[in-house]
């Protein structure tokens, strides 16, 4: 945790305090240790048989096939947690349940509890993984029947990877994106990408990526199947 935060006035509400200090947490990323101990110290929040997880990643078009996904499933009936990123004009745009973004009083809720686990167990988590934690506890408290989690950037090594049985993972398309973090080719930023995939979870693709190199992966991960989403859904 950074120990360089300003001084809050006393107008400040609780809320704008406690985002004050998540945007001064550190932001360097350090893989997923941190995550995996934050998420520990929380009890695996995901971790509950009642709760179904969808997966995404991709280089373009994750966000709104994330939101699409969770939308559909509202309509048949669900309680649908959804993670996506960057927000753009409030930071209660990253979670929401059936649509409602989380309230400023739940943040104030939840995410004290997050950051003192941090302190307590010295864990460096990062901005993104402290935002990720949140959405978790906030989804298992509320009770969804899925979750529908963007990767905040490329995928084995984000912070919602810490997910290790998802109902699906999704991968929308496969670009030269972040270099210098993912890699600089499309095949390795694939690999990156589908280090979602997991034992035992059917995966769905989108036609623009390597196929090759994500069916490697799936058969290394020993995936349930590979789906490409013209031949499922059905393409122009």
């Amino acid at each position: 945790m950074s120990n360089s935060k300003p001084t809050e006035p006393n107008e400040f509400t609780l809320y704008e305090k406690l985002l004050r200090e998540l945007y001064y947490v550190e932001n360097v990323k350090r893989g997923l240790l941190n995550m995996i101990e934050l998420n520990d110290a929380l009890g695996r929040p995901l971790e509950d048989p009642s709760i179904r997880i969808i997966h995404v990643a991709g280089t373009n078009g994750k966000g709104s096939v994330a939101l699409k996904t969770s939308r559909v499933l509202e309509l048949s009936g669900l309680r649908v947690g959804l993670l996506i990123s960057p927000h753009i004009a409030s930071f209660r745009e990253r979670m929401s349940i059936n649509g409602e973004l989380i309230s400023e009083q739940e943040v104030e809720l939840y995410l004290p509890k997050i950051l003192d686990v941090c302190n307590v167990h010295n864990t460096p988590a990062t901005f993104f993984e402290i935002t990720t934690a949140l959405s978790f506890v906030y989804f298992k408290e509320n009770a969804v029947d899925v979750v529908v989690l963007e990767t905040g950037l490329g995928g084995r090594l984000d912070a919602t990877n810490v997910i290790q049985k998802p109902d699906l993972c999704i991968i929308t398309s496969i670009g030269l994106e972040h270099t210098a973090i993912l890699g600089d080719t499309v095949e390795i930023i694939a690999k990156e990408k589908a280090g979602i995939i997991k034992k035992g979870c059917p995966i769905l693709v989108g036609p623009n990526v390597p196929h090759d190199v994500i069916r490697e992966c799936a058969v290394e991960k020993e995936a349930e199947g590979y789906y490409i989403s013209d031949e499922v859904l059905g393409g122009d």
